[in-house]
């Protein structure tokens, strides 16, 4: 996904199983969440952020390009 800096994205548990967002970094992580649980992030600095859910890291990991 790509954003404009100061978005703020929002992620939303639409699953049965829990999930979580964590940047690759470590700068940020949503915890653990669950069925219908959202997690929001401001992204106000500009560059790619690699992020994963930590339960299921092999497949479920994306990037938020800032411009």
């Amino acid at each position: 996904m790509t954003v404009t800096a100061g978005t703020m994205v929002t992620w939303t548990n639409a699953d049965a199983v829990f999930h979580n967002v964590s940047a690759s970094s470590g700068a940020w992580a949503s915890g653990a969440l669950a069925t219908g649980a959202s997690y929001s992030y401001n992204f106000n600095t500009k560059g790619t952020f690699d992020y994963y859910c930590m339960f299921h890291p092999e497949t479920m990991k994306a990037k938020v390009t800032v411009r």
